[in-house]
């Protein structure tokens, strides 16, 4: 049996340049659409942005829309084309369709409703600091299917959706008020007494520190060569955020180090590293001997 391939060659030329200029339209209908969905994410992002404010909110209707455009695109290009059987059947068997892409994509599917319930709770906002899974930072943005921490080395961290739901959120500035504290070992024969009336008086007078809940100084363990002292305090981070390198009270807390550190120096009141003796013993080594 001889094969016409010349014949086949020529058929499948003639199709394919019937149907050229639907897949040029198609092609272009693609475009627009992508250009489109494009323009729509930037405009209604700014207009919800502009109205409520919301980030996460203008974020994910956003997003929604632009993708909206991008498969409506498709199913028209595809029905342009010749291919509007596959179009009517992609969406006539969508629970079919929904159960397939149900197993094959179940993480996306899972982020995508963990990141709407997230914007519709809110358990944090953009600019937050909050920790989760060990993950600490501050929120930079919430899509589809991730949320985006920068943390404190300036390292961007991408933590999907559904492992927010699922795990222990910690949110750092939700209330805006943040505990700081830190030790300080002063000699064993400083005064107690007057080292907290010292730091008491200072923590006071800083507008940098809330008033309440009150500054506190707790003796933590009398050992032998310091007394240790916890100072606990309490700031304001919402306000503390604006500040230049700010990051849950790190540069707060390094100014009240340095200031504590210089006003015990002016009262000679010691603060002693530990010192710690180490002895070396030289093994003794015994020869026996057998007398003959």
């Amino acid at each position: 049996m001889n094969i016409d391939f010349s014949k086949i060659f020529n058929d499948f030329y003639s199709d394919i340049s019937s149907m050229l200029p639907n897949i040029i339209t198609g092609i272009l209908v693609i475009i627009i659409f992508i250009i489109m969905g494009k323009l729509f994410y930037t405009f209604i992002g700014k207009r919800i942005q502009k109205k409520w404010k919301d980030t996460i909110i203008s974020n994910f209707v956003s997003e929604a829309t632009k993708w909206s455009f991008y498969i409506f695109g498709l199913i028209i290009a595809l029905n342009i084309v010749g291919f509007g059987g596959i179009a009517s059947s992609l969406i006539a068997g969508a629970g079919i369709s929904a159960i397939i892409f149900g197993f094959a994509f179940k993480d996306i599917g899972e982020n995508f409703l963990a990141g709407i319930i997230l914007a519709l709770k809110r358990p944090f906002e953009i600019e937050d600091i909050i920790e989760v899974e060990g993950y600490k930072g501050t929120v930079k943005d919430l899509d589809l299917r991730v949320t985006h921490l920068r943390n404190v080395e300036g390292k961007d961290i991408y933590i999907p959706n559904s492992s927010i739901i699922k795990n222990t959120l910690v949110n750092y500035t939700k209330d805006g008020n943040l505990r700081v504290s830190f030790m300080i070992g002063i000699a064993p024969e400083c005064n107690i007494s007057q080292t907290r009336s010292l730091i008491t008086d200072y923590l006071n007078q800083n507008k940098q520190i809330l008033k309440t809940p009150v500054p506190n100084i707790i003796v933590q363990e009398l050992g032998e060569f310091t007394t240790d002292l916890q100072v606990l305090f309490w700031v304001d981070i919402l306000e503390n955020k604006k500040l230049p390198d700010s990051y849950l009270g790190h540069n707060i807390r390094s100014k009240i180090i340095t200031d504590i550190k210089e006003i015990l120096d002016k009262n000679n009141i010691e603060m002693p590293s530990q010192v710690i003796e180490h002895k070396m013993y030289r093994e003794n080594k015994f020869e026996v001997r057998k007398n003959e």
